[in-house]
């Protein structure tokens, strides 16, 4: 086996980005990124090689002389540790089922944190932030993947404990189907919801906004929002635009949106995705008219939506209007009157409050996610 290690070689950079396509060829469940985006975030001009302080190094293993694995380790100046030392990243994982190979791309990864840059701790899969992909599925490989969600063969999770990984943090998804249970999953919050209301507060769906004009505000919204989160970093706005850009075609703009407060400012937010793995699958990868005629096909038959992300401004919460619980009361009770009644909370934090409601009506997570840490 051998390894070669580069930056931004052409040549190595197009074997690293088909090894993600050929290693997963055939498989029915995958939902493959789109490849223009992966070759977005890694070509030169990318923005996060232009940030001071930001390193890479990428990494292809090949047996008997055919690309095997693959592995980008990274610096990003901006997440740190408890004494505000870089943290080492490693992302862009693949490989094929081979714990040997594995050992070896681990150990490439972590021997040029350590000697390049320093890092005493080195976390994973991790690609650039958390904006762009992370986490492993670690439960749930039985279940239908919905998009947006983490997909990864059921070994991954194996190679990096015996790189001596381990776990750190841990995420879960909850699917619900049927109106019955969502009602009693919102009922406690529909007087919070109504006394809102009756304070001054408005609850805006998507539709009824110029979505670009409000960009900015939803940029600045998810920063405060998620300040303080761990590893969470912002992201310069045309990053931000060309993300919402990629996924607005998933977006269910009837029932996400803002919730403003008396003076009209926006506090808090939600979004819903439409699920389109299986229409996104047709594409295999690729925006073609071939695959947008799959994909118009296959978009007509999904009916399950995605409560991907929500978040309110520090102060409104400390202030404890509830505002956050009276804006989810509002998305899906707006989803209900819609007809939609299948549903996936999605990548909630274990330890995140809301958990505690669906407890109450004894539903269990049927997904898990894990990050994984080592020291260097």
């Amino acid at each position: 086996m051998s390894l070669r290690s580069f930056r931004f070689d052409p040549s190595l950079t197009r074997e690293f980005i088909a090894f993600g396509g050929s290693l997963y060829a055939g498989g029915a469940r995958r939902v493959p990124p789109f490849r223009r985006e992966i070759i977005r975030q890694l070509s030169p001009d990318f923005y996060f090689y232009q940030r001071a302080g930001n390193d890479h190094r990428r990494f292809l293993a090949y047996r008997a002389g055919r690309v095997a694995g693959r592995i980008a380790a990274m610096v990003n100046a901006e997440i740190r540790d408890g004494d505000r030392l870089p943290v080492g990243l490693v992302g862009f994982y693949e490989c094929v089922d081979d714990d040997g190979v594995a050992a070896e791309l681990l150990a490439a990864a972590r021997e040029w944190l350590r000697t390049e840059h320093g890092v005493r701790r080195i976390r994973g899969p991790m690609n650039f932030d958390l904006w762009h992909g992370y986490r492993f599925l670690t439960k749930g490989f039985d279940r239908e993947p919905y998009y947006g969600e983490p997909d990864n063969p059921a070994y991954y999770p194996e190679q990096f404990e015996l790189g001596g990984f381990a776990p750190l943090r841990a995420w879960n998804s909850i699917e619900i189907n049927g109106r019955e249970k969502l009602e009693a999953l919102i009922a406690p919050w529909r007087k919070r919801h109504e006394l809102l209301l009756e304070r001054g507060y408005r609850f805006v769906p998507a539709t009824r906004l110029d979505l670009r004009k409000e960009w900015p505000a939803l940029h600045g919204l998810i920063d405060r929002s998620f300040d303080g989160f761990p590893d969470y970093t912002p992201i310069p706005f045309t990053e931000f635009k060309a993300l919402l850009s990629g996924v607005g075609f998933a977006l269910a703009a009837d029932v996400s949106g803002f919730v403003y407060d008396q003076a009209g400012r926006a506090v808090s937010f939600g979004v819903i995705f439409r699920d389109l793995a299986g229409a996104v699958r047709a594409m295999n990868g690729r925006i073609t008219p071939l695959g947008a005629l799959r994909f118009l096909s296959r978009l007509r038959k999904r009916r399950r939506f995605n409560f991907f992300a929500a978040g309110s401004l520090p102060e409104e919460e400390a202030r404890g209007t509830g505002v956050g619980r009276a804006g989810f009361f509002a998305m899906i009770d707006e989803s209900l009157r819609r007809g939609y009644s299948d549903f996936i909370f999605a990548q909630m934090p274990k330890d995140q409050p809301i958990q505690a409601f669906f407890r109450r009506l004894k539903i269990e997570p049927q997904r898990e996610y894990t990050l994984y840490e080592r020291e260097a």
